[in-house]
Order: structure tokens, then sequence, then C-alpha cells
């Protein structure tokens, strides 16, 4: 599906249900991962029940942005942290040779 039917579907989906609501149903999707998280540590993995729950919440994330109209400000987060943990990384790489 293309990203700009993609967009569209998640605004009217924040327009249909509302902005509160739409935020509950994250929260909510957050709590599924985990529990299906919990469930793979302690010996039963679901891969398929993993894979919806991450769809999902990738869903519902981009609606946040949406709601929260902080798309570029997640972006900037994002690249930084990957710095930070690719920095983590080869610090850790040369410690251990």
């Amino acid at each position: 599906m293309l990203e700009s039917k993609k967009f569209s579907i998640y605004k009217k989906a924040i327009s249909s249900f509302g902005k509160v609501a739409q935020m509950i149903v994250a929260i909510e999707e957050c709590s599924e991962l985990q529990k299906e998280l919990t469930k793979a540590l302690r010996g039963k993995v679901n891969l398929l029940g993993i894979a919806e729950e991450i769809a999902d919440i990738e869903i519902m994330l981009e609606q946040l942005k949406l709601i929260f109209d902080n798309a570029q400000e997640v972006e900037k987060f994002k690249n930084a942290k990957i710095i930070r943990l690719n920095k983590t990384l080869r610090s850790m790489n040369k410690s251990q040779e």
C-alpha cells in the first residue's frame, strides 16, 4: 500500500475515533506486544502473534506522530539514538579485542 494511502487512513481513523481514543488504543497495543514477548520469554513463542502486535504498534505510532505533529522530532531523536547505539557497539567491539 502506498504511504500516502496509509497516511490518509491514519488521519481518517484519528478524525473518526478521536485523538484520546487512539492514544488509548496505542497504550493497549503496547500492552498486547508486552504480553506476547513475555510469553516468548517463558518459552511459548508465537511468531505470528508477535508480528501482528508489532504491526499494530507501528500503525499506532504513525497515528501518534500525526496526533502530536512531531514526526520530524521523532526522526531526529531516532537518528541521534541510533548514532549513540552505534558508538556503544563500536566501543564494546574494541574492548573485546
